[in-house]
């Protein structure tokens, strides 16, 4: 009867909301600015690898091929042109989450609390533990003080018979008002995805009230069984395997490294904090040495942290706070901008944006949104310069890698459901590739959603608009899966 994380409530919500808020700024003139189109999807498949591995993170190299991180673990990097033919490819012995580019070209990977240096063909020059995995685990005394303090928050948590009940009412209640408007083919596409949705929250509260109002009647029974007065405990104790298990959990989500990149002499790997659910900033050397935290704090939902550096410094996309942030290579804060926005105009849109970050040659920073696949221009001051455009993707809380070409005017973003990366390019008087319409697997298949799950990122750090009153609560939702 566990409430439902961050990961689902965000997927569940950008699923149902993100078509809506598109439309809104569709229907205005806002598509008018737009300075670029899709034009193509790049696939990057090795054919002679049968098992088909999925993209987890890209970048551009200096001379605009894509580098690509892959796989669940063991997985591989591969270095591909336009056409997603593969010009180098080679083996990483972990699950590789995030990849960068030195100003030389040697390719940076980080995955699974390791470190990678190899040349641009594929050569290792460097493979290290990440500095924040020894401090993970020489941390045990706070990692099992956290762990039983997370157990006992979950078991406070749990949801209360009347409150199940009038979840249970409530969703009810919205079902047959869209049932009716279904009947009169007046659900408009956000509709249709809550109507899809309903069913299995329903079967999900009516079994949790049955569950609690059994349970309910065995502590009255055994009240009345009691004998000598004697009180029940009101909470069971937490068992030592129940505390291991937990702090296992926690050392493999906090193992993730988030984003990896260079600039000059240095290299910026951002990962879990050791201590509660924020993300630190670890600067170090090209050989992975002197590490130092120079950034904490910094708050993302759904797994997702997105640190890039550029020769005016480093920038964040602090996707739960729905800004980015500028900081010096020393950590000190320069700036930030952005705000929460339903139509993504004046702010960001969504749950949670803006997700990820670049720059293109001249320093200018763009950003992305994931659910509405909107890119943003902004001068390094946080000065909006233009709206690129939005790239039609599967909606969702996740990874949307961004990059502009250094060698032409194409800008790309990572559709991660899909497994392939779309391009942009500037508008012409054509209309712009679309895709075919999406398959009703794509919703409920979402590999990132199901990665970030094991983040185990708390609720509230998730900041949702819901346009609806009515909409399932976020600490309330159940998870759907």
């Amino acid at each position: 009867m566990r409430l439902v994380p961050c990961t689902i409530l965000c997927f569940l919500i950008t699923q149902v909301f993100s078509h809506s808020s598109a439309a809104e700024v569709s229907d205005s003139d806002l598509a008018d600015r737009f300075t670029h189109q899709q034009s193509g999807v790049i696939e990057i498949d090795d054919a002679d690898d049968a098992s088909d591995q999925k993209i987890n993170a890209f970048c551009l190299n200096h001379e605009g091929h894509i580098v690509a991180v892959c796989g669940t673990g063991p997985g591989e990097v591969r270095v591909s042109n336009d056409e997603g033919e593969i010009l180098h490819s080679w083996a990483v012995d972990v699950k590789p989450e995030s990849v960068g580019v030195s100003d030389d070209d040697s390719v940076l990977v980080g995955g699974e609390g390791k470190l990678f240096r190899f040349t641009a063909t594929g050569d290792l020059v460097v493979e290290t533990e990440s500095p924040h995995a020894a401090r993970l685990r020489s941390s045990t005394n706070e990692l099992r003080e956290a762990a039983v303090a997370s157990i006992k928050s979950r078991r406070r948590s749990r949801m209360t018979l009347p409150m199940a009940k009038s979840r249970l009412r409530s969703f009810e209640e919205m079902m047959e008002k869209l049932k009716e408007r279904q009947e009169d083919k007046e659900l408009n596409e956000s509709e249709e995805r809550m109507l899809k949705v309903l069913p299995a929250l329903l079967e999900r509260y009516q079994k949790q009230a049955a569950d609690l109002e059994a349970e309910a009647e065995k502590k009255a029974k055994a009240a009345e069984d009691a004998e000598d007065g004697e009180e029940e405990k009101s909470e069971p104790e937490i068992s030592e395997s129940e505390i291991e298990q937990k702090v296992e959990s926690m050392i493999r989500s906090k193992m993730r490294v988030s984003s990896i990149s260079s600039r000059g002499e240095f290299v910026f790997v951002t990962t879990r904090a050791i201590e509660g659910y924020g993300y630190d900033v670890w600067k170090m050397n090209l050989d992975f040495d002197d590490a130092e935290v120079v950034v904490s704090d910094l708050r993302g939902c759904c797994g997702q942290m997105d640190v890039q550096c550029s020769d005016n410094g480093l920038f964040v996309a602090e996707n739960s706070r729905d800004r980015v942030v500028h900081f010096d290579v020393d950590g000190k804060e320069i700036n930030h901008w952005g705000k929460s926005d339903r139509a993504g105009v004046d702010g960001f849109a969504s749950c949670c944006n803006p997700m990820n970050l670049c720059f293109d040659q001249e320093g200018f920073v763009y950003t992305a949104e994931a659910s509405i696949g909107r890119i943003k221009k902004f001068d390094p001051s946080g000065e909006l310069v233009s709206f690129v455009g939005d790239v039609e993707l599967v909606p969702g809380c996740k990874n949307v890698s961004i990059a502009v070409s250094p060698v032409s005017e194409k800008i790309y973003m990572l559709d991660l459901t899909r497994n392939h990366i779309k391009v942009m390019e500037p508008k012409q008087d054509e209309k712009p590739v679309t895709e075919p319409e999406q398959e009703d697997d794509l919703i409920v298949t979402n590999e990132a959603m199901v990665d970030s799950q094991k983040d185990d990122t708390k609720a509230d750090e998730a900041k949702v608009n819901a346009p609806v009153a009515d909409q399932p609560s976020k600490n309330e939702l159940e998870d759907a899966k």
